[in-house]
């Protein structure tokens, strides 16, 4: 079997890592010019843990995990004074054994752990699929074509892959109500540690192993803007901070203002929706069929099960893809379905709305951290 995965993230590498223990031939295409790099933790959390086990990466990575100190904080009110203090090693917790990871770790195990035979194709991208009975043909942004008897489309939110099978994101990709940017700061300056608080809005200032990071999010409408503008997305995150001049406000401004920036991160917190993951011989997984947000903080987790569950039911019954479909869909759809649920309860937690959502969330807070 020849399958292709598109996307060289956690869903991709995870889909790679599977097709290619069960014996299949796998190509990896990704558009960046090698594994990104950077971005806020990610969680290993429920099911996912059985899958990192059956991977072989479980205890290596529980090894890499980012000390739970590292995820208490102070939450500050609008003056900057002390509302409550946030401990997110619960937040959105599946059991008592989950853990934090950053994404560089994780993937660069999933990358180790995938076998010689394993091809990758970086700064690379599939610009047309033609998907028949017997096969697809894969149009690649070097110009070849090549012959794959599946295609996985891992590809995030924005998927590519799915536009060319299942139709345009408009008709998957829905908006919740609010955005989420990221930011590494000056490693060289010191940073007040603690998570700044005010109705519609937070700011996050936290360590990340040798870095430090901000992290915003903001309730807003959606707003139309080019992808690939820095500048007008950095300027959407300095208008969302605009007036704002209490704790490091200022300085984190400034730096989600400087294109000198390291890890500067713009995009809405929405959730992807489809019926189906599965069309002839295409499947996605990952964000790219189930976003969950990361308001879920669940979306590594849903990528790492997919894909395990999407390889085990196909080369169960290769011949029988839409039996293997069916089973796949069976196995992930209660996953996803839990974890986009909780996603409101974790805007509420994370960004409430309006002063009464903030206090009774600080109320919460207060009463967890006393043992109430």
């Amino acid at each position: 079997m020849k399958v292709l995965v598109s996307g060289a993230g956690v869903a991709g590498l995870s889909s790679a890592y599977w097709f290619d223990r069960a014996g299949a031939e796998v190509t990896v295409v990704e558009l960046h010019d090698g594994l990104r790099q950077g971005g806020a933790p990610i969680d290993i959390r429920g099911d996912a843990l059985g899958t990192a086990a059956r991977m072989g990466i479980l205890d290596r990575a529980r090894a890499l995990a980012i000390p739970a100190s590292a995820s208490v904080a102070p939450v500050l009110d609008g003056t900057g004074a002390q509302q409550a203090t946030i401990d997110l090693t619960w937040f959105a917790n599946e059991s008592t054994e989950d853990f934090e990871i950053t994404r560089d770790h994780l993937n660069a195990l999933l990358r180790a752990s995938l076998g010689e035979r394993v091809e990758f194709l970086f700064g690379t991208c599939v610009e047309s699929l033609d998907d028949r009975p017997d096969g697809v043909r894969a149009g690649l942004s070097d110009g070849t074509y090549r012959e794959f008897d599946l295609v996985v489309g891992a590809d995030g939110l924005h998927s590519n892959t799915r536009r060319l099978a299942f139709g345009g994101e408009d008709r998957y990709v829905r908006h919740r109500g609010a955005y989420v940017a990221l930011v590494d700061l000056d490693p060289a300056a010191d940073w007040d540690h603690a998570m700044f608080s005010v109705p519609g809005l937070m700011v996050s200032v936290r360590p990340v192993e040798d870095r430090m990071m901000a992290y915003l999010m903001v309730c807003s409408e959606q707003i139309r803007y080019d992808y690939r503008d820095l500048d007008a997305q950095r300027r959407i995150v300095g208008g969302f901070l605009a007036g704002l001049d209490v704790w490091e406000i200022p300085r984190v401004r400034a730096a989600f203002l400087d294109p000198a920036s390291p890890g500067f991160y713009l995009d809405s917190v929405s959730q992807t929706f489809m019926d189906s993951w599965t069309t002839g011989r295409v499947a996605v997984v990952g964000d790219a069929a189930h976003c969950a947000a990361l308001l879920s903080g669940m979306g590594t987790s849903l990528a790492m099960t997919a894909a395990e569950y999407l390889a085990e039911e196909v080369v169960a019954s290769p011949g029988d893809l839409p039996a293997a479909y069916a089973r796949f869909e069976a196995r992930q759809r209660p996953l996803v379905d839990r974890a986009q649920v909780f996603m409101e309860e974790g805007r509420r937690i994370m960004v409430p709305a309006t002063p009464e959502e903030l206090e009774s969330r600080n109320r919460m807070l207060r009463e967890f951290a006393a043992g109430g």
